[in-house]
């Protein structure tokens, strides 16, 4: 068996590897089935809330119950701030 001598390395920055996030496809299937951008960055106008608008990114505050019913209400969160998707009026990719 022969050992290897010497070793090849590239010149530049060492590749950063990033498994790919499981949660990735969850989000597109919510997304898709509710019709908003969850994991974007966006502003949304809320109508019977405290708050009549938010700007960030769109996160889902608890996770919907499966299989998928987009009749059911989502809980969102942006910026700590939890909302239905029910109380959005309008929203916009920023």
């Amino acid at each position: 068996m022969e050992q290897q001598q010497e070793f090849l390395f590239a010149d530049g920055p060492a590749p950063h590897l990033h498994p790919p996030d499981p949660r990735s496809g969850f989000y597109g299937e919510v997304s898709t089935a509710w019709q908003l951008p969850v994991g974007r960055v966006v502003r949304i106008d809320l109508h019977d809330h405290d708050l009549p608008s938010l700007q960030g990114l769109l996160e889902l505050a608890r996770a919907p119950d499966l299989p998928l019913d987009s009749r059911q209400p989502l809980v969102l969160r942006i910026a700590g701030v939890e909302f239905s998707s029910r109380q959005i009026a309008a929203w916009t990719i920023v």
